[in-house]
């Protein structure tokens, strides 16, 4: 146990390192690592350098399979097998693609392809013409970084497919037994019955291409995410099947040799089978490992130690991929087994009265306790990996697990089984699962639709939480014994989690955070009781938007359910994309556009020079576009300037040089603290005199990583900074905040790409 928590301890660390150590230090740190070993007494060294040591090296070998930036942004003409189910989210349809004898195509790729000709399947090999870039992701706080799930994944590209006609299917279904295997399942579980097929694909194959965000999100809310994927619970249930199935065999055909030892070796072929046809997720690699050591023990005559078979397992899944440890499968799931053993180990008083009565009425305890054990132990977990908890989990999960243990994966694993046998009375099987499925989704819906559910943590992001000790808090429900006074504090913890909301600036002090949405523009302007939102980003041709994906989540991390203003500077779709998901699913107060907006189910007003309104100490100013102007596009932007005390910000949306010129003509255009500069950094804006008499001490660019327009110009960076003004854009630093306050003026409170700097990061060498 010491040697798994020291190379597991060596292994975190070196997930929070910044610096990249190249392959001849890794070199060098083996070798260090073995002469410490023969120092008794610094072997504990060596084992945290051992840890550290084999994550950077799985760490370099992904980062040195990635795309060469050469080929960054090309199109190139190649020929591609689909690796995996493809996704159909809306027109879009998201893949893995593997190359085949093509070395400018990386081994594993993540691509898009909009509206393609006909819907490729797994295993099919395709000439396509791909655009591909390096790892990269939006960093905004509190929000999934989708670049540590790429590092995590080992994707090495991600991209999408010019449509056009020279892409073709080159053959169709070229495929390994077992993926032929879980392509059939899938299609079968769809005859077995449509609306079950997503969950009866998870369990049966691992296969999660068909549940739909609105599917997950229910889960998620009811706590009952973990029946969808393939997990410990289901090789157990599969192992102890086999078990008990060879069992009977065996007894009634009288094979030679020790029954159960041949039992315990055909649960073991079963949990292993089960597992790869999964594809070997970590909570069935742990499931199935720990079965493997049990199983050895046993065979051994030996009795089985839980806790240094979990030990054991932690640390060869550890040995085996180390970057594995950071996915959210590995720490609930060890996390899971770790309270369950402590669950045993507890002294239960049992019920009196006759065993008919007595055990069933145990088990059932047991069965409660066990799920308030789980919500509570591994609540921490939940809240820094998901941030949320579900109050209503254990409720859920006493209905669903059961039937799910005892009728739905059961039913599955047999339909699976016989299947080549007897395809009839398998499809049978599989459409009784389905049945169950739809009892279980029915209870989940219920439960989703409480008002209790969804239990968001704002403020919450695993960096620099302030609340992390309290996060920890719940536990102690666990750890102390019954009776114990300070247990209730756990509950208490509880409720501030669910109740805790990031403090908003002082008085006379306003946040801004500059999000990065791409190439496009949101920003969120918080003063101490009011929220204005200037700017949505962009919609996405694949369905959803930047509102959706990143606005809102940032809203709901923030803990702001309402938004007094929203403020569109014009209709581009860059900047009003996600205008109609926010007024679904957020209430806004008012809403302002320097452009007409398609409707949007809320009365839309114009954005008019002259309009000043003021809260908490800071004055909201219009300053363009002029009543009656007759602008249109980008010059008929709204310019929005918020002052607190002498300083002010400045929110320019996309006017040019004719918008400026009426800027400076109107009136004189006072001095600005901070500036978001015109048009994401435009030659066709930010004019010499406009810069000169704005002169701030920051100008931010919103602009998406290597756009094609090459925002922000170069000419145009180095006009603010000649005035003065430091220079920042979302693509290099991420999200931006600042804060401004009347008495203390601007301070930069975060860049988020910065703060959330690894070596692993395609950002990590600014």
């Amino acid at each position: 146990m010491r040697i798994c928590l020291l190379v597991l301890a060596g292994g975190f660390a070196a997930q929070h390192n910044r610096v990249r150590l190249d392959s001849d230090l890794c070199k060098l740190l083996f070798v260090a690592i073995i002469l410490i070993f023969f120092i008794r007494r610094a072997r504990w060294i060596a084992f945290l350098l051992l840890g550290f040591s084999l994550f950077v090296h799985a760490a370099n070998n992904i980062i040195d399979a990635r795309l060469e930036p050469r080929f960054a942004g090309d199109s190139m003409m190649a020929s591609v097998r689909i690796a995996d189910f493809p996704k159909l989210t809306g027109a879009s349809v998201s893949m893995l693609i593997k190359p085949i004898d093509d070395a400018r195509i990386p081994p594993r790729s993540r691509v898009s392809w909009i509206d393609p000709p006909e819907l490729p399947q797994i295993g099919d090999i395709w000439e396509l013409e791909v655009r591909l870039r390096r790892p990269r992701g939006n960093s905004n706080p509190g929000l999934f970084s989708l670049e540590d799930w790429m590092f995590r994944e080992k994707l090495h590209a991600a991209g999408y497919i010019v449509s056009g006609k020279r892409n073709r299917l080159l053959e169709r279904g070229s495929l390994s037994p077992l993926d032929a295997y879980r392509r059939d399942f899938v299609s079968r579980a769809e005859k077995a019955g449509k609306a079950s097929q997503p969950v009866l694909a998870a369990i049966g194959v691992g296969a999660r291409h068909l549940i739909s965000r609105e599917q997950w999100d229910r889960y998620a809310k009811t706590g009952s995410s973990h029946l969808m994927a393939i997990s410990g619970l289901h090789i157990g249930l599969a192992a102890a099947a086999a078990f008990t199935v060879f069992t009977l065999l065996s007894g009634g055909c009288r094979f030679r040799g020790n029954h159960l030892d041949q039992a315990t070796i055909a649960a073991l072929g079963m949990a292993v089978a089960y597992a790869c046809l999964s594809g070997l997720a970590v909570p069935s690699q742990r499931a199935t490992i720990m079965l493997a050591l049990a199983a050895v023990a046993l065979l051994g005559r030996r009795r089985p130690d839980p806790v240094r078979i979990v030990a054991l397992a932690a640390m060869l899944i550890f040995i085996l991929d180390p970057v594995s440890t950071m996915t959210p499968g590995f720490s609930l799931s060890f996390g899971a087994v770790a309270l369950l053993i402590f669950l045993v180990s507890i002294y239960l008083r049992p019920f009196d009265g006759p065993a008919y009565v007595a055990r069933p009425a145990s088990m059932v305890r047991q069965l409660v306790h066990m799920q308030f054990v789980l919500l509570f132990g591994l609540m921490p977990l939940t809240v820094l990996v998901f941030q949320r908890l579900s109050l209503v989990a254990p409720a859920v999960n006493l209905i669903t697990v059961p039937v799910f243990s005892l009728i739905t994966v059961p039913l599955t694993l047999a339909s699976m089984v016989i299947e080549p046998l007897w395809d009839s009375a398998s499809l049978v099987l599989l459409q009784l699962s389905a049945a169950s499925v739809g009892v279980i989704e029915r209870v989940i819906i219920e439960f989703a639709h409480l008002p209790i559910t969804d239990g968001f943590v704002s403020g919450v992001d695993g960096f620099d939480s302030k609340m992390m000790c309290v996060i920890f808090l719940p536990v102690l429900w666990i750890i102390l014994p019954r009776g114990w006074p300070g247990r209730w504090v756990a509950v208490l913890a509880v409720m501030a989690l669910l109740l805790y909301k990031p403090a908003p600036p002082p008085s006379a002090c306003i946040d801004t955070h500059v999000l990065d949405v791409g190439q496009g523009l949101a920003v969120v302007v918080q003063s101490r009781q009011h929220t204005l939102v200037f700017d949505t980003g962009a919609s996405y041709r694949g369905g959803g938007s930047a509102a959706e994906q990143l606005l809102l989540p940032f809203l709901r991390y923030r803990g702001i359910a309402v938004l007094d203003w929203l403020v569109v500077s014009h209709a581009d779709d860059d900047h009003a994309g996600g205008v109609a998901a926010m007024v679904r699913e957020i209430e806004v107060g008012r809403i302002l556009a320097g452009e007409p907006l398609a409707d949007v189910g809320q009365k839309v007003f114009d954005c008019t020079a002259g309009q000043i309104w003021h809260a908490d100490g800071a004055t909201f100013e219009i300053l363009h576009p002029p009543a009656n102007a007759g602008l249109l596009g980008n010059d008929a932007s709204c310019v929005l300037a918020i002052s607190v005390g002498p300083y002010r910000l400045v929110l320019t949306g996309d006017i040019e040089l004719a918008g400026e010129k009426i800027l400076l003509a109107r009136e004189p255009l006072a001095a600005a603290s901070v500036v978001l500069i015109p048009h994401h950094g435009s030659l066709t804006s930010s004019s010499p005199p406009f810069v000169s008499r704005l002169s701030p001490d920051l100008a931010i660019a919103s602009v998406g990583h290597a756009n094609r327009w090459g925002f922000p110009k170069e000419r145009v960076t180095e006009r603010w900074a000649g005035g003065g003004a430091l220079v920042l854009d979302t693509a290099s630093s991420g999200a931006i905040s600042f804060r401004l306050c009347a008495r203390d003026g601007v301070s930069l409170l975060r860049q988020e790409r910065l703060r959330r700097q690894r070596f692993w990061h395609d950002s990590a060498a600014l």
